[in-house]
Parts: structure tokens; C-alpha cells; sequence
């Protein structure tokens, strides 16, 4: 049985037995109150009975004859032991309902007989008026348990397909999150889940693809080297500085695509006006404000990001190179501006592409920016300053807990 029609079946279960534990309980109250009205009328007419006896010479006999009314059926029988001295009133028939109470009287015992037939059909209707409805309340319970169960296990179910999605390495929707909060707390887990693999498996499938890319013209060059060294058609002066050129890039796009796979590190609070003072060369112009900028930011990684904005505007710019630090609201924005010729207005866009075609170089550089930005929850942008490509890092601002 699913989990489903096992909740449903337990909400089901559930309000049958709340019904009918209240049914039986409104019945016992019920019954009880009956009960005590019928010893109440018992006791009434017992001394109706007895005020309308009395002793004489001759024997007990009825004084009043008016005691027996139209409210109440009752008979009595005055007893001299086991004989019967006297008697009146109604006498109990059978197949119906009398209720009988005797007591001492004057020496003789005095049995009072009272007709409960009109309580017992009370009693008798008043559970009719309980237990009838609760056939259709315990139907509209099964139902409304059954729309719940589906309700609570609809969110399960998504789940379950998305795994089953995810498995194969299919990446699903992210699922939507349901009112429960603590569904919705597994569900927000499970989509950062799939955000965080997705992730690092593009990341993995960039490395893979970016590598045999990228190294196979390196090493044909060196392999191109060998083979001329190998059959003397190039002196090895000649062919060394081609072999060092050939290995010096792919050791460079080796560290650039590790340094993309292997984005990871604890975060903890920076203030970046500080940081950038300590780490500025000399040949660089900075703007920078005289408050304090904090993020939460990992250092080694931010000093990467700071050497390749700079490295990219010496390389493909022209000095002076500034770099410039604002706050601004709850963001941080730290940038890098040369003064050469810009880039094309078409390539903006897709700066920090890896291997992005009609750039210059690799542009892992720019793919490590733009990654460790987003990592730290902001991102990068690249604009044209005429003169020169501005690279602008937002981040956002963190604040100290007496500021918050």
C-alpha cells in the first residue's frame, strides 16, 4: 500500500474512532441524565404514593384517589411480607418498560411500579440522531484525509521522479516549493543539490573539453619540434625557444582550467579597502573610498581575481591602469579600467567565455573572474570607458552585527 491511501486510511481510521468515541460518550451522558430523571420520578411518585396512604384500625387503604394522574403511569402494591394488602394504580404488562422501587411503610413494604417506556424511546432516538450522521462525517473525513495524503506526498512524489531524473544525470526543473515548511525545507535543499551537481559536472565537462582543446595545439607544436630535432631539419637553438614558448602555454591553461575546477573555500569577512592597499603595485592609480568596504569573500581567491583584471589590462590595454573601489546601498564594487583601445561592443557580453572565438588569449583569466563573482553571490560586468575596457565586480556588502 503507497503512502498515500496509508495516510488517508489513517485519517479515516482516525475520524471513525473520534466519532464514535463521541457518539458513546454523548450516549453515556445522555443515558446518565435519563437515568437520573427516571430515579427522580420514581422518588416523586413513591411520596405521592405514601402521602395518599394511611393506617386505620381495619388495615392500610387509599386515602386520596387523585394521586394517579395523566402525567406519570405508575402503579403500587402495599406488601404484608409476600401478601398483598393492597394495591392500585397501573400494573406492569409485559413487553413494556416499568422501572420498580420499593421501601418500607408503616411496618409493611411498599412497591412502587413506574412505565419508562417514553424514556427509553428517548434514550433509543437520541442515539439514532448520533449515529446516523456519522457514516456520512466519516465519509467526508476519508475524503478530505484522502485529499490531504495527496496534498503531503504530492511534493514526495516530484522528489522521487527528480532523483530518478538526477540519477541518470538528467537534470530536472527545480521543483516548486510547497506551504508545509518542512517539505519546503527539503525541497529547497534538493534543488540547491541539483544547482551544486549540475555545476560541478559542467564544470568537469569544461575542464575535459577546455583541455584536449587547448593543449592539443601546445603539444603538436612540441611533437612538431621533436620530429624536426629528431631528423636535423632545425638546430636545437631554434627549436628551444618554440618548445619553452609551447610548454609555457600549457602550463598557463593548465592552471587557468585548475584554477576553474577547483573553485572551493571557506568564506569570511574582508574589508576590501584594506586589502587592496596592501596588494596594489605602484604603477596602478586608486580610487579608493574613505570608509570601509567589507564582503564576505575568500581572500587567496580574491587576490587571483584582482591579478588577472590587472594582468588583462596591462596585456590587451594601455596604462595608466586604475583600479577603484565604491558602496553603494548593499553592494560593493570593485573595478579595474585601462586605457586602450576597448573591446568590440558585440564581444561585452561573452567576456569571461573560456576560448571565447576573436578575443585575445585564452580568457581564463575573465572565466575565473566571472566564476568566483557568482560564487560570491554578485557578478562581473565589462564595459567600454572610452578610452579603455572598465571590468566592474560587484559584490554583495556584508555588514558587522552592530551595523545590522
Amino acid at each position: 500500500m503507497s503512502l498515500r491511501w496509508r495516510l488517508a486510511l489513517a485519517f479515516l481510521l482516525l475520524a471513525a474512532f473520534a466519532g464514535a468515541l463521541e457518539a458513546l460518550m454523548g450516549y453515556w451522558s445522555f443515558r446518565n441524565l435519563v437515568e437520573r430523571d427516571i430515579q427522580g420520578d420514581l422518588m416523586e411518585v413513591t411520596e405521592r404514593v405514601k402521602r395518599a396512604l394511611e393506617l386505620t384500625p381495619s388495615g392500610p387503604r387509599l386515602a386520596r384517589g387523585e394521586i394517579f394522574g395523566a402525567h406519570y403511569l405508575f402503579g403500587f402494591r402495599l406488601l404484608d411480607g409476600e401478601e398483598v394488602v393492597l394495591e392500585g394504580g397501573f400494573a406492569p404488562r409485559e413487553g413494556e418498560a416499568w422501572r420498580t422501587w420499593r421501601t418500607a411503610w408503616q411496618g409493611y413494604t411498599l412497591e412502587v411500579s413506574l412505565r419508562v417506556e417514553e424514556y427509553r424511546r428517548a434514550l433509543a432516538a437520541h442515539l439514532r440522531s448520533m449515529v446516523l450522521p456519522l457514516a456520512p462525517i466519516v465519509g467526508l473525513a476519508g475524503l478530505l484525509g484522502l485529499f490531504l495524503a495527496h496534498r503531503l506526498t504530492r511534493p514526495l512524489a516530484l522528489l522521487g521522479q527528480a532523483l530518478d531524473h538526477l540519477s541518470r544525470l538528467r537534470f530536472p526543473q527545480a521543483l516548486p516549493e510547497p506551504p508545509e515548511r518542512e517539505l519546503a525545507r527539503v525541497v529547497e535543499a534538493f534543488n540547491r543539490m541539483v544547482w551544486a551537481v549540475q555545476v560541478a559536472l559542467e564544470r568537469e565537462r569544461a575542464f575535459t573539453r577546455h583541455a584536449s582543446h587547448e593543449l592539443r595545439t601546445p603539444l603538436a607544436v612540441l611533437q612538431a619540434q621533436v620530429e624536426a630535432l629528431k631528423g636535423g631539419y632545425l638546430p636545437p637553438e631554434q627549436a628551444l625557444p618554440e618548445m619553452e614558448r609551447a610548454l609555457s602555454r600549457a602550463k598557463a591553461t593548465l592552471a587557468g582550467l585548475l584554477d576553474l575546477a577547483r573553485l572551493q573555500g571557506d568564506l569570511a569577512p574582508l574589508e576590501l579597502g584594506g586589502f587592496l592597499r596592501a596588494r596594489l603595485p605602484r604603477d596602478v592609480t586608486a580610487k579608493l573610498p574613505r570608509g570601509q568596504a567589507w564582503v564576505l569573500a575568500h581572500e587567496d581567491l580574491l587576490e587571483r581575481v584582482l591579478e588577472n583584471l590587472l594582468e588583462n589590462a596591462r596585456l590587451h590595454g594601455k596604462p595608466p591602469v586604475e583600479v577603484g573601489l565604491e558602496v553603494e546601498g548593499e553592494e560593493v564594487r570593485l573595478w579595474v579600467r585601462d586605457h586602450g583601445p576597448g573591446v568590440p561592443e558585440a564581444l561585452l557580453p561573452r567576456l569571461g567565455e573560456p576560448f571565447l572565438p576573436g578575443a585575445k588569449g585564452t580568457g581564463l583569466g575573465l572565466a575565473f573572474v566571472r566564476q568566483v563573482a557568482a560564487w560570491l553571490g554578485g557578478g562581473v560586468r565589462w564595459e567600454n570607458a572610452a578610452p579603455g575596457l572598465r571590468a566592474v565586480v560587484t559584490l554583495p556588502r556584508w555588514r558587522h552585527v552592530d551595523e545590522a
